[in-house]
């Protein structure tokens, strides 16, 4: 038998059948990968070298970025003690070493006091240098008695200054930078810095422009990155890259080679089988929550409608109980109030029953051949006190010469209630609530219209969905609980039916609901038979 939806349980089956497998295989298919890989290439080969390799290249770095400093301590020193105790060398003649090609000192202000050397050829160039470079110094962010180092490339060629911040004895600040010769430091101390690390490994320096500053250029198969390190040439020559790869790359690099072959195809596999697993989660997830949303608003609108014909019958009720009314015509009146509410509330919880039975997939059906003339007109007798409140006009055309339906008579009569239900709730506009019984081929057509504002073309394939409202009675604040239309549809189908939705009618505002039923008994050929037709209000 077929469910108007699922339960946690199809879902909780969707998530064993799909989700865990897919899971379980991607999985097992990364494990078998990530086991391959690491255990004959990445674990021995790959770790061991990047451990080794990082540990000589800092260590070679911070001997090297020591040796830079010092030329440029040490002058700092010597300018330092010339301001302590002048002698005969003023600040400006100090000969720094051939590791410092110019160094300049500046007054507190940051203006310049004189540099070195002062020669009357280099002077000019000299000038134009520090005029340039004295604006790019972050001179705020030096302390006292610390130093920085600015490095830039500029037309191909490194530029490394060390300046520093100090005061003198009676508390006035001085300054002092170094422009560092890049033939000693760049060509000669580097290689011979570098010589202890070619004895294992192939090295190379770069600058940020991808120019070779010192060591030989890496291959192509020294570029592989499962075997390059790259790392910033310390915090002086921060322009400058260190690479560093194995002297046996080649043979790494066969090795890899064959491992190509086979990476792709797991990893696509891998991922196709997690994206698939997790997709399924996704809509399982959604589906869900959407349900659950769902379930929330149903109880919400039935608690409403439940309320409403509970509040007349208790008013009603106390009414007739305490004799605070006009008479027994008053009574009477009362008492059918009191019927009439209590046919609605047992309608409203019929269809909560025959739903939840539904759910459960533990609905059942009493079938036997009946009247559906008769059927459909008793249950029309339901609906008067509603249509009279609601000031509608039911307008109905009933074939009486029908042939027998084999039914359910109360699963009809729900069916009956529920399409009038809804017709009333959306025809207070249109003041008339159309209802015809007739033949259709293969068997008879219950057919119930309102003339309100109709149902929105995107929405008519989801109407008969448990739980869905439509726009409109969202806007309008309609009443409903959102299950009439399904048991409807579920219904007409455990009956050998259909039910359809036609909106607009022939150009005209509204919706028409019919529910066709097969009539297996045969049709006798004869004269049309005299149809009942009327208007009831």
């Amino acid at each position: 038998m077929r469910r108007i939806g699922t339960g946690s349980g199809a879902s909780i089956s969707l998530i064993v059948a799909f989700v865990f497998p897919a899971m379980i295989g991607a999985a097992l298919a990364l494990a078998y990968y990530g086991f391959q890989y690491a255990d004959t290439v990445s674990r021995p080969i790959e770790a061991l070298f990047r451990e080794y390799s990082r540990e000589e290249a800092e260590k070679m770095v911070s001997e090297f970025e020591t040796r830079v400093d010092q030329p440029a301590l040490a002058l700092f020193e010597k300018v330092a003690a010339e301001r302590k105790e002048p002698t005969a060398t003023p600040a400006c003649e100090i000969n720094p070493g051939p590791a410092i090609d110019s160094y300049q000192v500046l007054n507190a202000d940051k203006k310049e006091e004189c540099h070195w050397p002062s020669g009357n050829a280099a002077s000019k160039h000299l000038r134009a240098f520090w005029n340039d470079y004295r604006g790019k110094l972050e001179w705020d962010l030096v302390r006292i008695g610390s130093w920085h180092h600015f490095h830039e490339l500029e037309d191909g060629h490194s530029v490394l200054v060390v300046y520093t911040a100090r005061k003198t004895e009676d508390d006035r600040g001085y300054f002092v930078a170094a422009r560092m010769n890049m033939e000693v430091i760049g060509k000669k101390w580097l290689d011979e810095s570098l010589v202890k690390l070619r004895k294992n490994l192939r090295v190379a320096v770069i600058d940020d422009d991808g120019n070779l500053v010192a060591g030989a250029p890496l291959g192509r198969a020294d570029r592989e990155e499962r075997f390059l390190l790259e790392d910033r040439f310390g915090k002086a020559l921060y322009r400058w890259r260190l690479q560093v790869a194995p002297q046996n790359v080649d043979a790494f690099q066969a090795q890899a080679e064959r491992q190509k072959k086979l990476r792709p195809l797991l990893i696509v596999l891998s991922t196709v089988i997690m994206v698939v697993g997790l997709g399924i989660v996704w809509l399982v997830m959604a589906a869900e929550r959407r349900t659950s949303r769902l379930k929330s608003d149903f109880i919400a609108n039935v608690s409403h409608e439940l309320k409403t014909p509970l509040s007349l019958i208790r008013m009603f009720g106390e009414l007739v109980a305490t004799g605070r009314h006009k008479g027994e015509e008053a009574a009477k009146e009362y008492g059918g109030i009191i019927t009439r509410e209590s046919e609605r509330l047992s309608h409203l919880i019929d269809n909560v029953l025959d739903f939840a039975r539904l759910e459960r997939g533990k609905a059942s059906y009493d079938f036997a051949e009946g009247d559906m003339a008769d059927l459909l007109e008793r249950a029309l007798d339901v609906c008067r006190y509603r249509l009279d409140k609601e000031k509608l006009k039911l307008r109905t055309q009933i074939d009486l010469q029908l042939p027998p339906v084999r039914m359910d008579e109360n699963a009809i009569t729900l069916v009956i209630l529920n399409l009038v239900d809804n017709a009333m709730k959306y025809a207070v506009d249109g003041k008339f609530v159309d209802v015809s019984l007739g033949r259709s081929p293969g068997g008879v057509v219950l057919s119930v219209r309102d003339h309100g504002p109709g149902i929105a073309a995107d929405e008519q394939a989801r109407i008969f969905e448990r739980f869905y409202r439509a726009r409109a009675a969202r806007d309008r604040n309609v009443r409903g609980s959102g299950i009439g239309l399904a048991l409807v549809q579920y219904i007409a189908e455990a009956h050998g039916g259909r039910v359809t939705v036609e909106s607009p009618v022939a150009g005209e505002p509204g919706a028409l609901f019919r529910v066709h039923l097969p009539a297996p008994v045969p049709e006798i050929a004869e004269t049309p038979a005299p149809q009942a037709a009327g208007v009831k209000s």
